[in-house]
């Protein structure tokens, strides 16, 4: 299954939290590659992040692009300034849909962070935790093994994984 996007494309991207169904971060995005296993994004330098949840909108200082694939629980990929990797974001969320006016997933917790070198550590671990109990089952079985999926394709250099590179401080997020 893909979705309807060609490169040059503008969408909205939106994670929402469950259950109460309220929306918890969202960003404007160009379409930078589509293949038959998914698309990237884009979310240019000098962008806005907005974390709704937080009441706070970050313009980014550098280029972060976001792969999407169809089916997949987890999303992500390199921040980037000046050509160089700064680290990998993947977040674990349940299957990115099309809703016709953006693409939509729910945030499960579970982030990974990567080094440029492909070192990676698990992220608000304790959140997913606190939470589990009010996810569908399938969900948080879907979950853990995102994490392991994601340990994999870093491992496996799959796109959008650029070449090791020196690795840098963590980045700080809100």
């Amino acid at each position: 299954m893909g979705w309807p996007f060609a490169p040059g494309d503008w969408i909205r991207v939106e994670f929402w939290k469950f259950p109460r169904d309220a929306l918890h971060y969202c960003w404007e995005a160009r379409v930078v590659e589509v293949r038959p296993g998914g698309i990237l994004t884009l979310l240019p330098h000098g962008g806005t992040f907005h974390h709704v949840a937080k009441g706070k909108a970050v313009v980014l200082d550098h280029d972060a692009y976001v792969a999407f694939f169809p089916g997949a629980w987890y999303s992500g990929g390199p921040d980037v300034r000046q050509g160089r990797v700064l680290e990998y974001y993947w977040n674990v969320q349940t299957p990115a849909e099309w809703t016709g006016r953006a693409l939509r997933q729910y945030d499960l917790e579970l982030d990974v962070k990567c080094r440029a070198d492909h070192t990676c550590e698990v992220f608000d671990r304790e959140e997913f935790l606190a939470k589990r109990a009010l996810y569908p089952k399938a969900w948080v079985e879907e979950a853990e093994r995102a994490v392991e999926a994601i340990f994999r394709h870093m491992r496996e250099g799959r796109w959008p994984v650029l070449p090791p590179g020196e690795p840098l401080p963590w980045m700080e997020r809100i």
